[in-house]
């Protein structure tokens, strides 16, 4: 019976995307780039707002390979294509090695030993070799076997043994060759440059490409294990579709905003004066020339009314992190002023009427809800999102975007891939002159450590650890682990995004569904948002945040967490699956919630909590 190797289209994003290591039972595989995808046809998946950030026009979802005509059978269609990776395999029993190459592979086998027979199923090493630019290859383990040895073997027989006499480190395992009896552990393999004296510089390749498309590489490789979370950082760019309306086509103008010509265009608005301006030729014919837009009926004169339209028209720069603040301003200004939902809207939103739940109130819930409405302005349930993610790149080693490695190897490529989930979520805003009071009163010192370890970290992607940025980050945590305990979420199908930026005003968060399954699309999500469940959430988790089980240990600490990102929080009361959180897990701190010890004013929520504790 042929293997059916299936891999979800969630998945061929993050975290099996181009580049990743995807395990497979026993097997080991590495996403290849997009230009081996089987693809036609225009970009299917389109979002204009996201588009114009990354500078694609379109996206494209994994293919899907067809219907199996019966149980084990392979698919009929195309599939996402996958190399077998590390090409070094072992035998389990004979301890043999062998260098797999594909054109050895065989449809629906596994590779089996030579020796043992098709029972014995040959099994990847577990080290390979990468390089801050994202390069990848296999450790030559025949120099290692070698290293150290004055026998002259040309003819490499390797055997990966293991010998429980020299204990259970890596010192343990030894590859050997079989010809000549030359013998290395691996204790040392992992240490920083060990391939020196093997390897003389990286390759410059990936493993699916030939040597002839070694591009120059001036870093040199370190041996990372197969499932190492340094060994590839898919870097991923989210956007929610804010549009609203009946039709989910993109106007002409979006679609000519897409066009490469487009910003060459916009650069030189000042200099022309009309649709005929010679000086405007150049850039207004390829627009014309281009086959979608001659369908649609694209003018010179439709053009130059998509360049006056400047309400519209973004900046003409090329995308950076300000671009990519654009989209969390639009979709602020969506939540806090929901617009109203059409027949086929892609997003709807409606804000919470919460003085008619105080009018529900128990007398002795008064006080505490008054407090809860000082400090939060606002609460929108979205009852339906339509959220596209799209792989950018991938660094390799350390999470540095000067080695970002694109998804096409660097290929002219219109579309990136990505995929789209369909869910809901909460919407919940700060108030803005609380927050603004609470900003003034909090002491530098509170989360000085945390700022002095995000100016030595090497995690590029994180924001600046303002007060605002890790008070609405830490609670966003909090609400995801009650949420998750209250309603039987699992702790990996809720995602965060975090709205922060004193110059626009923003201050608030959203908990939206993040899996690809049904979980959490079926209204579950919005029905504990509503004011009469979240309240109560609210409150536990505020209330279950005034003691960790690591304390005094965690709310003592000045620094813990990855690099010393986090101040007091920890596994035990607010660390979320990775796949949910946008930060690494990184700047929390629930300090700024609750207050520290002897100066509980510094917490956002200290009265809050303070009334709250008699009532939970």
């Amino acid at each position: 019976m042929g293997i059916d190797r299936t891999v979800r289209r969630f998945q061929t994003i993050t975290p099996f995307g181009v580049g990743g290591i995807y395990d497979f039972g026993s097997e080991s595989f590495v996403g290849m780039d997009t230009t081996k995808w089987k693809v036609r046809g225009d970009p299917e998946l389109r979002l204009p707002r996201l588009e114009r950030i990354l500078g694609v026009q379109g996206f494209r979802t994994a293919p899907i390979a067809g219907k199996a005509l019966y149980n084990g059978a392979y698919r009929s269609g195309g599939s996402v294509p996958y190399l077998r990776f590390p090409s070094w395999l072992f035998c389990p029993n004979c301890r043999a090695m062998k260098q797999w190459f594909s054109r050895m592979e065989k449809e629906g086998e596994h590779p089996y030993c030579d020796s043992c027979g098709k029972k014995s199923h040959l099994v990847p090493m577990r080290f390979m070799a990468v390089c801050k630019a994202g390069h990848l290859a296999d450790i030559p383990w025949g120099k290692w076997a070698h290293v150290g040895s004055r026998s002259n073997c040309s003819n490499h027989r390797l055997e990966f043994r293991s010998d429980p006499t020299r204990g259970a480190g890596l010192q343990s395992l030894v590859v050997t060759c079989v010809n000549c009896g030359s013998a290395n552990d691996l204790e040392r393999l992992p240490f920083k440059d060990s391939l020196v004296g093997l390897m003389q510089r990286c390759e410059g390749t990936h493993p699916w490409q030939k040597r002839d498309l070694a591009e120059p590489c001036d870093q040199f490789p370190q041996v990372v294990q197969r499932g190492a979370s340094n060994a590839y950082y898919p870097v991923v760019e989210t956007a929610i579709d804010i549009r609203v309306g009946e039709k989910s086509e993109e106007s002409v103008f979006d679609l000519i905003r897409l066009h490469p010509q487009w910003d060459p265009l916009l650069k030189i608005k000042a200099l022309i004066e009309s649709p005929d301006d010679p000086f405007a030729a150049p850039f207004i014919g390829p627009i014309l020339a281009d086959e979608k837009l001659a369908k649609l009926g694209v003018t010179a004169d439709l053009v130059w009314d998509c360049l006056q339209d400047t309400g519209r028209v973004v900046d003409a720069a090329s995308p950076t992190s300000g671009d990519d603040e654009s989209l969390l301003v639009e979709e602020w200004k969506a939540f806090i002023t929901p617009p109203e939902g059409l027949p086929g809207s892609a997003f709807i939103a409606e804000q919470t009427d919460l003085d008619d739940f105080e009018a529900q109130l128990l007398d002795l819930e008064r006080l505490a809800w008054g407090e809860f409405r000082r400090l939060v302005s606002q609460i929108t349930l979205a009852k339906k999102l339509r959220v596209v993610s799209a792989l950018k790149g991938f660094p390799r080693l350390e999470p540095n975007h000067e080695f970002l490695v694109s998804p096409s190897l660097g290929a002219s490529s219109s579309w990136l891939p990505a995929t789209e989930i369909y869910g809901e979520g909460i919407f919940l805003a700060l108030d803005a002159d609380a927050l603004d009071s609470w900003e003034k009163r909090i002491p530098d010192r509170v989360l000085a450590g945390m700022r002095n370890a995000r100016k030595r970290a090497t995690l590029g992607f994180l924001p600046e650890p303002t007060d605002r940025f890790v008070l609405l980050h830490t609670l966003a945590h909090l609400l995801m682990r009650q949420l998750c305990f209250e309603c039987g979420y699992s702790s990996s199908s809720l995602s965060e995004r975090i709205y922060c930026d004193e110059e626009e005003g923003m201050a608030g968060l959203l908990i939206y569904t993040a899996s690809a399954d049904s979980e959490g699309a079926l209204g579950g999500l919005v029905r504990e948002g509503m004011p009469d469940r979240l309240y109560g959430t609210f409150k536990t988790a505020l209330f279950r945040a005034n003691w960790c089980s690591s304390d005094p240990i965690c709310n003592e600490l000045q620094q813990q967490g990855i690099q010393g990102l986090n101040k007091s929080a920890c596994h035990a009361c607010a660390l979320v699956a990775e796949t949910s959180c946008a930060y690494a897990n990184s700047l929390l701190d629930r300090s700024v919630l609750i207050g520290e010890k002897g100066a509980r004013e510094v917490g956002y929520f200290d009265q809050l909590i303070s009334l709250i504790s008699d009532t939970v």
